[in-house]
C-alpha cells in the first residue's frame, strides 16, 4: 500500500517537472516583445519623421508656380537689367505680332506645354530679344501661330517687350524635322505642321526665320 502511494507521489512530481519549464519560455517571449517595442518603436518614429520631412521639402520645392506649372501675367514695369533679373520660367516677356497674317500672341519665358497652352513660349536656352543671339519661340497651331503657314519673305514681325520694341523681317519659311542653326539677332518661330491633338510631338514642324532690322529701346 505504501509502495503504491510512493509511486503515485513520484509520478506526480515527475509530471510537475515537465510542466515547470513552460513559464521561462513565456517570460522570455514577452521580454523579447517588450524590448523590441522599446528599441524599434523609436527608430520607426524617427524614420516616419524623416519621411514626413522629405515630403514637406518636396512640397516646398514643387509647389504651384515652379518651373513648368504656371505662367505669370502680372504687370512688370521694370526695364533693362532689372527686368532681366526678374525673369523666371513662366514670366510674361511681351507680345509678338504680324499684322499681315493676323499673328498676335503673348510671349512667356520657357517653351513648355503650359506657356503654349496660354500663348507661346521663348526657349529658355535661347537669347532674349536684342541680346546678340537667336530668339526661339514656339507655339501650338491651335493658337494664332497657325497663321505662320501664311508667312512669306518680307513680312515684318514685331516683338514688344520691357526690353524694347524689335522688328524682324522674314527671310525664310520651311517645313523640317528640326530647326536650322542660326546666329546673330535672329528670330526663329516654330509650330507643328500636324493638326492632331498631340501635335506637340509631331515629326515635322513649320519654321519661320526672320532677321532683326529695327530695335527701339
Amino acid at each position: 500500500m505504501k509502495k503504491s502511494v510512493v509511486q503515485k507521489d513520484e509520478k506526480s512530481v515527475h509530471t510537475k517537472r515537465h510542466k515547470g519549464p513552460v513559464y521561462p519560455y513565456i517570460y522570455r517571449s514577452l521580454s523579447f516583445v517588450l524590448i523590441s517595442l522599446f528599441v524599434f518603436a523609436p527608430l520607426m518614429m524617427i524614420g516616419l519623421d524623416m519621411a514626413k520631412s522629405t515630403v514637406a521639402d518636396a512640397q516646398t520645392y514643387l509647389k504651384i508656380g515652379y518651373n513648368d506649372v504656371s505662367v505669370d501675367d502680372s504687370s512688370n514695369n521694370k526695364t533693362g537689367k532689372d527686368f532681366i533679373d526678374s525673369i523666371r520660367i513662366g514670366s510674361l516677356l511681351g507680345t509678338i505680332s504680324c499684322e499681315r497674317i493676323g499673328l498676335n500672341e503673348k510671349v512667356y519665358y520657357g517653351d513648355n506645354r503650359v506657356s503654349r497652352r496660354n500663348d507661346v513660349g521663348l526657349n529658355s536656352k535661347s537669347y532674349l530679344f536684342g541680346m546678340g543671339g537667336p530668339s526661339k519661340i514656339a507655339g501650338y497651331n491651335s493658337s494664332s501661330f497657325k497663321t505662320l503657314y501664311n508667312a512669306k519673305q518680307g513680312d515684318i514681325i514685331t516683338v514688344e517687350s520691357n526690353l524694347g520694341t524689335f522688328k524682324y523681317k522674314v527671310y525664310k519659311t520651311t517645313v523640317a524635322k528640326k530647326a536650322e542653326t542660326v546666329i546673330g539677332d535672329n528670330l526663329m518661330l516654330a509650330t507643328s505642321k500636324s493638326t492632331d491633338a498631340f501635335s506637340y510631338f509631331a515629326d515635322e514642324h513649320f519654321y519661320v526665320y526672320a532677321k532683326l532690322i529695327v530695335e527701339e529701346q
